[in-house]
């Protein structure tokens, strides 16, 4: 999946699952009072959270993190 096939899959929906260089993933995200979250998992794990923020900043900071997977 391309970074802008994810960067438009991120925004229309809040749970995500794809697969990167043989590793299995889920992107899921909420609303808070204070923001929104955004989470990757890898296998399980959490391996990248955003602090609660405007979902497009969230969406834009997952994309860089995805690019240096």
């Amino acid at each position: 999946m391309s970074a802008n096939e994810l960067k438009q899959a991120v925004i229309t929906e809040n749970e995500i699952t794809f697969s990167h260089k043989g590793n299995d993933y889920l992107v899921y995200g909420w609303d808070q009072c204070d923001g929104y979250v955004l989470c990757l998992e890898c296998e399980g794990e959490l391996v990248w959270q955003s602090a609660p923020q405007p979902k497009k900043v969230c969406i834009e900071e997952f994309i860089s993190y995805y690019s240096e997977l």
